[in-house]
């Protein structure tokens, strides 16, 4: 088995390497959906409801995890305070995952290094893109330049997280240019994922 974890810049490309390893024979694990699930565990809204209030996951869902990025983005106290409730558990969850498969194993984790890289991960893979880039590729979900710097403010910098990669792509031309090169390096896995001839 290989695990491969893939983390980059926000709105670098990472979900589209994702699809093109997935349609090579890839079993591709979301970290943010793991993490997302852990909010629906009564255990952890219960510690999160004795800081934030009893009715705080009152409502629909989609407006619930709105609230908990509002506070998580803007107060550096309660960054910590989810940081602490969810990404032991998260990693945890991801590795048994991982641990269930058999083959290739991708990971999209995107606090790869805040969270600390795991010993049971083989490579990691940095998708990486200019701001200019990852600003239009952000549009789409409502975000401008100044909603990317913020959430990037709790982050690691960039070039320390690139320099900690095994690989870095970078997604500077059209979406074929990006997927040829996630193909190119897809194949380099799938020969490493697979046994060597005794």
């Amino acid at each position: 088995m290989l695990i491969v974890g893939l983390t980059g810049d926000v709105g670098a490309g990472k979900s589209t390497l994702s699809m093109v390893w997935k349609d090579m024979g890839a079993l591709v694990i979301d970290a943010d959906r793991v993490a997302r699930d852990m909010w629906k565990l009564p255990v952890v809204q219960k510690k999160a409801a004795e800081r934030w209030g009893s009715g705080f996951f009152e409502g629909e869902w989609k407006s619930v995890l709105a609230k908990i990025a509002a506070k998580i983005f803007t107060d550096d106290c309660e960054y910590d305070f989810v940081s602490n409730l969810l990404h032991p558990a998260t990693l945890a969850e991801v590795e048994r995952l991982a641990n269930k498969a058999e083959g290739w194993v991708v990971v999209e984790i995107p606090l790869l290094f805040e969270c600390g890289r795991p010993k049971w991960m083989d490579y990691v893979v940095y998708a990486s893109a200019s701001a200019e880039k990852r600003e239009e590729r952000n549009a789409s979900r409502g975000w401008d330049s100044g909603e990317i710097k913020r959430r990037e403010s709790k982050l690691m910098s960039r070039d320390k997280k690139i320099g900690m990669s095994d690989w870095v792509l970078e997604n500077s031309g059209s979406i074929e240019e990006w997927e040829t090169k996630a193909r190119e390096l897809g194949k380099i896995f799938l020969e490493k994922e697979r046994p060597s001839a005794s």
